[in-house]
C-alpha cells in the first residue's frame, strides 16, 4: 500500500512510474524497459541481499542508471554491497522527499553532461 501511495505521489511530480511486487517483476521490466533512468530499492522487505544484487546487475547493464537505496536502518547498509553515488533514504519518509532525491541525481547528470560537452 506504501508503495502504490509513493508511486502515485511520484506521479504527480510528473515522474513515470513502473512499481514491481517482487525482485523477479523488476528484473523483467528493467530488461524489457529502456527508458528507465532511476531504481528505487526498498532493502526493508525481507529480501534485501537480493534486492542489492539487483541493483548491482542494473548498474552493470546500464551504466548510467541512477539507483537510491530506502532503509529504516541506513547505517546497516555497508558502502561494499551498495553500488557507487547511490543515496539512501530513510524510512519512513514522505514522497517529496524521494522526489526531491531523483531529481537531484537526474539534475546532477544533466549538469556534468553539460560540463563534459562544453570542455
Amino acid at each position: 500500500m506504501a508503495g502504490m501511495t509513493t508511486a502515485s505521489s511520484l506521479v504527480s511530480y510528473g515522474f513515470e512510474i513502473l512499481l514491481a511486487s517482487s525482485v523477479e517483476e523488476a528484473e523483467h521490466l528493467l530488461r524489457t524497459n529502456g527508458r528507465i533512468s532511476a531504481l528505487v530499492i526498498d532493502t526493508d522487505l525481507g529480501q534485501a541481499g537480493i534486492s542489492l544484487s539487483l541493483a548491482k546487475d542494473a548498474r552493470v547493464s546500464d551504466p548510467e542508471l541512477k539507483v537510491i537505496y530506502t532503509s529504516r536502518m541506513p547505517f546497516r547498509l555497508r558502502d561494499a554491497e551498495k553500488v557507487s553515488g547511490a543515496p539512501c533514504v530513510r524510512t519512513p519518509y514522505r514522497p517529496h522527499q524521494l522526489a526531491g532525491v531523483i531529481t537531484q541525481l537526474i539534475r546532477r547528470q544533466a549538469t556534468e553532461e553539460a560540463e563534459a560537452y562544453a570542455a
